[in-house]
């Protein structure tokens, strides 16, 4: 029995941040993933036309995050500072005011006045009714949704509030593509003797106190002493019989109830690159724009001189956008830069070089982007944290509790605090 591993469902930044702390203190650890890759919502795309390594996933480290920098310093893997401002178009024209000046900390203030928490909606409808704020309304439900890719009837005002506070600290993106992080990952974790088995989704986990057994749809069957699940919010929330689903036996009522009382955002991420970044003209510093167009929400990789565009289509524009086909998705997305930088739309299709569309929400063993706090999903988050029996553990970037919400620090903290857990509980 001592020499029996520690099975963990996830090669994401949890999961192998979860297996490269167990291994590290000797302890016999299997990795069961899904899919024929690592890292999860990582995904550094290499190829298929564009000039450089692209981020279809993650791509931001949000602010001097202790977990990520100190791997990246361990790993020796360069990166660099984001710089860009936020800017909003409404109807083709651009607002002077980016969205943190203005009415912003009249919002902050009322925020932080809050007593009890209510969803965002709610809140702007409450304080912010009248007409004179109609832009702030618009601009916080667009950032609230576009960023953060909360449901606005559901998010929580007070983790929101919690969260912008921080805004305006540097961000970095790693050179090269963050899959080089999943790499340093996956190589220490070899080193240190962890098996990991990539094409085995999982189907179903039986388990007693002290014993699980884990049932693939490739046929492949584990047992282990203890079993790490680390699958995003969205694959725990689906229900029986859908691809990618788990079904633990015996059931875990509980834990199945705080899954559907937490947040998870839907998201399509579009990359677009062109031979001359005509978005130029905006001038240096344009880094994250807000728009009413179909596909609303855009940004630069100025900073590196890229010319690359990113799209992001958050819940409300994703189901029309979602139906259409892949030529149609494309038009819609030069007819909104289009429409946000007055620039033909035969100049743009001329310009392209590369274009792909990301949908996560299609990705059975994602479902989504990255998690959000709803009103109440402290105590939810709360019980997923606690193990069941010393014998099931969940872990990732959902169930992490600090000012990194929705991160891959968020995954990689979560990871490395239930691979310490169980470290300290072994006999």
């Amino acid at each position: 029995m001592m020499n029996d591993p520690i099975l963990i469902i996830g090669a994401g930044a949890a999961g192998l941040m979860a297996a490269y702390e167990l291994s590290g203190a000797g302890l016999p650890v299997v990795v069961i993933e899904a899919m024929d890759r690592p890292g999860g919502r990582i995904h550094t795309i290499h190829g298929e036309g564009f000039s450089t390594p692209v981020e279809g996933g993650a791509e931001f480290v949000h602010g001097s995050l202790p977990i990520t920098l100190g791997l990246l310093k361990a790993a020796g893997i360069p990166y660099s500072v984001v710089k860009g401002n936020m800017r909003r178009v409404r109807k083709g024209q651009w607002i002077e005011e980016d969205l943190f000046s203005g009415d912003w900390d009249e919002l902050l203030l009322r925020m932080e006045e809050l007593k009890e928490d209510m969803p965002i909606e709610n809140f702007l409808q409450t304080w912010f009714a009248d007409e004179r704020y109609a832009l702030l309304r618009d601009s916080i439900r667009g950032f609230a949704e576009g960023y953060d890719l909360v449901d606005v009837r559901r998010a929580s005002t007070l983790a929101l509030y919690h969260e912008w506070q921080e805004e305006g600290q540097a961000e970095f993106r790693l050179d090269g593509g963050y899959d080089k992080l999943v790499e340093y990952l996956i190589e220490q974790c070899l080193t240190r003797g962890c098996v990991i088995r990539y094409g085995a989704p999982v189907v179903e986990i039986q388990w007693r106190t002290g014993r699980v057994e884990v049932s693939c749809a490739s046929g492949h069957r584990f047992t282990g002493v203890r079993l790490i699940t680390t699958v995003s919010l969205g694959v725990l929330q689906i229900g029986p019989g859908l691809t990618g689903a788990l079904q633990f036996t015996p059931e875990i009522p509980a834990y199945r109830q705080a899954v559907r009382e937490m947040g998870f955002g839907e998201v399509i991420k579009v990359l677009m690159e062109f031979r001359e970044p005509f978005w130029s003209e905006k001038g240096d510093s344009l880094g994250f724009i807000l728009s009413d167009e179909t596909v609303p929400t855009w940004w630069t990789q100025s900073s590196s001189g890229s010319h690359l565009l990113t799209a992001w289509v958050p819940a409300r524009a994703m189901h029309d956008f979602r139906v259409l086909d892949d030529r149609t998705k494309l038009e819609a997305c030069i007819r909104s830069l289009s429409g946000i930088f007055g620039v033909e739309m035969s100049l743009l299709r001329s310009l392209l070089v590369a274009f792909k569309v990301c949908d996560w929400t299609q990705i059975p063993y994602v479902r989504g982007g990255y998690s959000y706090e709803t009103v109440g999903s402290e105590t939810a988050r709360a019980r997923m944290r606690q193990p069941v029996d010393d014998t099931l553990y969940f872990a990732g970037e959902a169930l992490y509790e600090g000012t990194s919400l929705a991160t891959v620090e968020a995954a990689l903290h979560s990871g490395r605090e239930v691979g310490q857990l169980i470290i300290k509980a072994r006999p």
